[in-house]
């Protein structure tokens, strides 16, 4: 069962300063904490306003081979720093994390 933790950035108040810091800070130093501590991948994706509405600026998808290793990932010292430092640069507030696994049906 794969496994995803979602990390869901709010409405940024400074939207050309996050993603500067996205790209040049955080990828750098939180995708090798997160791959050496058991994660597959990462997909960030901005997400699309729904009329004016948007609830999240962007979200990113960590893939783990299961459950348990996402886990373990977010018990380890890497995980936490990475985890940390996403919420560092978010200058909107703290991003949601969600959990979701591929078994629904």
């Amino acid at each position: 069962m794969i496994a995803h933790l979602l990390v869901m950035y709010p409405p940024q108040k400074d939207p050309v300063a996050f993603a500067r810091a996205y790209k040049e800070e955080h990828l750098p130093y939180a995708g090798p904490r997160l791959m050496g501590a058991g994660a597959t991948g990462v997909v960030s994706k901005k997400v699309a306003p729904a009329g004016d509405r948007l609830p999240y600026h962007a979200v990113s998808d960590v893939t783990f081979p299961s459950l348990q290793a996402l886990q373990a990932c977010a018990e380890s010292k890497g995980g936490k720093e990475a985890l940390a430092h996403a919420a560092s640069i978010s200058t909107g507030g703290a991003p949601k994390i969600l959990i979701l696994t591929d078994d629904l049906v």
